[in-house]
């Protein structure tokens, strides 16, 4: 197999993991279950999603009647308005803001207008954020996000408590969650990696050194790996 050839099934591998991706989570479905329709491990399922492995065509047909679609569904749109690497080269990132404070929430916004494709939605406790990600009771329209930018010092229910609730739930465990912080503490940072944070980022004073390190993490998350869930 030639090489052009071998990057164009590796593009429509990706394209179809993630339109995979895509439909089990907008369905609420877990790995497991998706797993135990088609007769293989939730395993499988996940090498499917992310591309690691190639889909027999029996499996597509199983899936697309577990989903109740045809096909050529998985297909659609395909070759169309996309980048070199497949995606689409102006790709909604859907991000949740968790900031009860409006003026870190303006800082925090201003640092990543740069950006032309975030949706950024903004809650102000934890209890909002699990309404939001988990009960679907505030702002029921608004994607699963594909990052989680997270604040330690909010009312109702602080950022280390909603982190490990996050943490614990196998529908949202996957979302990354940086952490956001006025505090530098060791003890503090520990704790919200221990308990599952995928960054910590200092709200610095100088502007420009924190608009510079939101920027590098929203490109790593949305550039240098696949973000695990779409628009």
């Amino acid at each position: 197999m030639n090489t052009d050839m071998e990057k164009e099934l590796t593009t429509i591998d990706e394209y179809i993991g993630r339109r995979l991706l895509e439909k089990r989570i907008r369905r609420g479905y877990t790995l497991a279950c998706v797993a135990s329709y088609i007769g293989r491990s939730y395993q499988q399922v996940h090498k499917y999603e992310k591309a690691e492995s190639r889909i027999p065509a029996s499996v597509l047909y199983r899936l697309a009647n577990f989903y109740g679609i045809g096909v050529d569904k998985f297909f659609e749109g395909i070759g169309k308005g996309r980048a070199a690497n497949g995606l689409t080269k102006e790709e909604k990132i859907n991000i949740l803001l968790v900031e009860d404070d409006p003026g870190d929430e303006a800082i925090t916004r201003e640092a990543l207008s740069a950006f032309h494709n975030l949706n950024i939605l903004c809650v102000h406790d934890g209890v909002q954020t699990m309404e939001v990600l988990k009960y679907k009771t505030l702002c029921p329209d608004f994607p699963r996000p594909a990052l989680i930018f997270l604040d330690l010092s909010m009312p109702r229910k602080n950022g280390i408590t909603t982190l490990k609730e996050i943490k614990r739930d196998l529908e949202i465990q996957d979302i990354p969650v940086v952490v956001l912080t006025n505090s530098v503490n060791n003890d503090v940072m520990s704790s919200a990696y221990k308990n599952g944070a995928a960054g910590y980022i200092c709200k610095s004073f100088d502007f420009s050194a924190f608009k510079k390190n939101m920027e590098d993490c929203v490109n790593y998350w949305s550039k240098a790996v696949a973000l695990p869930s779409m628009t």
